[in-house]
């Protein structure tokens, strides 16, 4: 991998020579592949076992993959079963299950595509509210449909800046500030972010990480927790922006507890306790990860009112209301993805090419005995979405945006069985 030469002189000064050459190496090799199960929906399921090899080490549902199957023709991963997430992050979970021990509120401040949000909430206790924002629009969209698939009606989704949430009454007792960065930690798997770094831009996507977490601190409940959070190596994004949280606002960093088989390395300059993945040091991507403390004493409030949300952009929560469309009310599809729902409507579970149909948008013939009028249908007992029933066809209601594009024709496979 051609790497640019201020980036290898500046990341092996600071990683040292043999670091930096495990470093380098790991780059021109395969990334690992990761999923993590979603518990909403897979209870009673199980790892394919051809296609895994073991667990990742730091998040329960996390599962490495021997192979990267075409997740695009699994229907389960559509139905949200599971999320092709790379483990690195799932790191997240291990920080919220040390941390946060009873009902919080959360907000997910930079959530597309939205691994960390559904991660955070499968960790979080029973009884937690959490909000997931994206501030760019098309983004947006892309963590809106993977939440609504996740399938949790607890999460409220939004299009919004940091100062947007600033000027509401909002309070939180959990912060993931995962910033936009120089992204470094994503060489690997993102070849063109190569072509995009400079020094330049990562002193520009340091003074919009400062930008963003002076906007949100005030959020932040008194004793609440800010988990901060890269994709980057260098130390103007990491370990500079982590002291300077601490200096500027009296956040008090937090002992990050790990196990010695992770291969997680602490601060490679300073001695504040920040964690880091390093490809062919840990089993992972990039990631840089800090958790502080907001001093005070923390009263967590998992409770979000309505009334001090009404200033955001809200972009879905929970079960959508109908569409009028004419004189027809067509449900929602969130009526069958969200967990339980699609227990109140007619169901038709499809065989895997009816699935594939279906999720292509395309016409899928029903049974004859299927009642008329909207039907769920599933895959392997996972809700896919809705169709509408006439008798001699099925109008397909998928929404057109999430269809699968690819005209190949793949042979049957499932990532999960169960059990």
């Amino acid at each position: 991998m051609h790497l640019p030469i201020d980036f290898v002189s500046d990341i092996r000064s600071l990683m040292g020579e043999q670091r930096f050459s495990i470093f380098a190496e790991a780059l021109d090799q395969v990334a690992p592949v990761s999923i993590r199960l979603n518990p909403l929906k897979t209870d009673g399921m199980r790892i394919v076992p051809q296609m895994h090899s073991r667990r990742v080490g730091w998040c329960d549902e996390g599962w490495y993959l021997n192979e990267r199957p075409q997740f695009t023709f699994d229907p389960l991963f559509h139905a949200g079963g599971y999320y092709v997430q790379e483990a690195a992050s799932m790191f997240l979970s291990h920080v919220l299950h040390t941390f946060v021990k009873e009902p919080v509120s959360m907000l997910d401040l930079c959530a597309a595509p939205g691994g960390k949000t559904t991660c955070a909430f499968s960790a979080l206790p029973p009884g937690s509210s959490l909000m997931s924002n994206e501030p760019l629009r098309l983004r947006a969209q892309v963590l809106k449909e993977n939440v609504i698939k996740f399938g949790s009606p607890d999460i409220v989704v939004t299009n919004n800046f940091a100062a947007d949430y600033a000027r509401t009454p909002l309070m939180f007792d959990v912060i993931l500030t995962d910033v936009p960065c120089s992204g470094e930690g994503m060489f690997r798997k993102d070849e063109q972010s190569i072509g995009e770094w400079s020094r330049q831009n990562v002193f520009k996507c340091q003074q919009l990480q400062r930008q963003i977490l002076t906007d949100i601190w005030p959020c932040l409940r008194p004793g609440g927790l800010l988990i901060y959070s890269t994709c980057t190596f260098n130390r103007q994004e990491d370990e500079d922006n982590v002291e300077w949280i601490c200096n500027e606002f009296g956040a008090v960093p937090l002992e990050i507890p790990v196990e010695t088989e992770w291969h997680v390395t602490g601060p490679l300059v300073g001695a504040l306790p920040v964690c880091r993945f390093i490809p062919g040091i840990s089993c992972g991507e990039g990631l840089f990860m800090a958790a502080l403390r907001k001093p005070g004493v923390l009263n967590p409030n998992p409770q979000l009112t309505a009334t001090a949300m009404k200033s955001l952009r809200i972009l879905c929560h929970g079960v959508e209301p109908d569409r009028l469309k004419g004189k027809k009310q067509i449900p929602d599809i969130t009526k069958v993805l969200m967990v339980g729902r699609h227990e109140f409507m007619p169901k038709v579970e499809l065989d895997y090419a009816d699935a594939i149909a279906y999720l292509r948008h395309d016409t899928i013939q029903l049974p004859s005995d299927t009642p008329r009028g909207y039907v769920a249908v599933s895959y392997k007992g996972l809700g896919l979405g809705l169709v509408n029933n006439i008798g001699n066809r099925a109008n397909n209601l998928y929404p057109q945006e999430w269809r699968i594009k690819s005209t190949h024709v793949p042979e049957p496979f499932d990532v999960l069985e169960l059990c």
